[in-house]
């Protein structure tokens, strides 16, 4: 294959949800060259999953004992590789004030402007690049030069970065929707997920126990808690302690892996304030629902499904009204997200086809 292509893999390692936005975006580069991720200081287990099932992708040490994060970055440059492009993970960007992440993404900035003096194309794809400071704004500019393409994932993040004078920038669909299950189960289901992170809002708390309390009341429905990122434990097992003698509830004590994911087969909905529940949800065709606040950590949230025209799954509170329309409407419910979805995937094929596929 033609293109060599180095991943720089820069995440949060202990959530489900960025491991996999992380393998379905190699995962398609994988199809246009050999992808060489770069892992230095990524735990080992990360690293395992990261790798698993794929094709035309390995370590970046398998052909350098040098990184792209740190000093060995100059020797990188001057050798003969043969590297045609540089990405990094998806996910959030920005320092929200943090001079050492504003410095760590400003370094990143750095190399895609130095290789690209070598004829390297550079990209972010699948990003949030958020400018809450005079620091991530002069970073985004900085990016934006030295940057082949900027994709972010939601139209609201590309039309604020076009008010900023970036102009080399589009949307792509969140990873997410790139991945493919084996097995998808279509048949009905008598099971909602539920699952939250602590936003530390004691009304917001509340609204949350009375939506769960209301689809209890309103429905023959199961509520099975869950966890996909290890420091949720303590709030949904809280949540699940205050309904425990309901004997409709029950906890799932393992944080969701990536080998058990398939674990979304049994819901027909999920109720969260987590993006990568709501989504992967989503693409085991189990229905979202959106329980948010006014908090800036669910504003991607909002951005992603106002693109995706699903802005009606995101409530603000679970009514018995509201339970009784979701449920009424299950099947139709399930028709919408599954063309979304399969949407979403075909445009991110498009998207990168469009980089480095012609």
């Amino acid at each position: 294959m033609k293109n060599k292509i180095v991943y720089i893999v820069a995440t949060q390692y202990d959530n489900v949800g960025d491991l996999l936005i992380n393998k379905c975006l190699i995962d398609v580069l994988s199809k246009y060259g050999n992808v060489y991720l770069d892992t230095q200081n990524v735990p080992d287990q990360f690293k395992k999953e990261l790798l698993k099932d794929t094709e035309n992708v390995k370590e970046l040490k398998e052909i350098t004992n040098k990184s792209f994060k740190g000093k060995g970055v100059v020797s990188l440059y001057f050798s003969n590789l043969g590297i045609t492009h540089i990405f990094k993970s998806p996910g959030p960007f920005g320092s929200a004030g943090n001079k050492k992440v504003f410095l760590k993404n400003m370094l990143i900035g750095l190399i895609f402007k130095i290789f690209k003096s070598k004829g390297v194309k550079s990209y972010l794809v699948g990003n949030d690049v958020h400018y809450t400071n005079e620091m991530d704004k002069k970073a985004v500019v900085f990016f934006s030069r030295n940057t082949d393409k900027i994709l972010c994932r939601s139209y609201n993040n590309v039309e604020a970065l076009k008010k900023l004078g970036v102009k080399n920038i589009d949307y792509i669909p969140d990873m997410c929707f790139g991945y493919s299950p084996k097995n998808i189960d279509m048949f009905g289901s008598d099971e909602i997920g539920v699952s939250f992170r602590r936003l530390n809002d004691e009304n917001y708390h509340q609204k949350i126990l009375e939506a769960i309390q209301n689809i209890l009341e309103t429905t023959d429905k199961k509520i099975t808690f869950f966890y996909q990122v290890n420091h949720d434990f303590e709030y949904n097992h809280e949540l699940f302690t205050y309904f425990k003698n309901n004997k409709n509830v029950s906890f799932h004590k393992d944080c969701l892996k990536w080998d058990n994911i398939s674990f979304y087969n049994r819901f027909s909905f999920t109720l969260s304030n987590r993006l990568h529940v709501l989504l992967l949800g989503m693409v085991y065709n189990v229905i979202p629902i959106g329980l948010l606040n006014k908090d800036s950590k669910t504003q991607k949230i909002i951005d992603i499904f106002d693109g995706v025209n699903l802005n009606n799954f995101l409530v603000s509170e679970l009514t018995p009204k509201a339970v009784e329309e979701f449920t009424s409407r299950e099947q139709k419910l399930k028709n919408i997200i599954k063309e979304v979805s399969l949407g979403q995937k075909k445009m991110i094929e498009n998207r990168i086809y469009e980089l480095i596929g012609k």
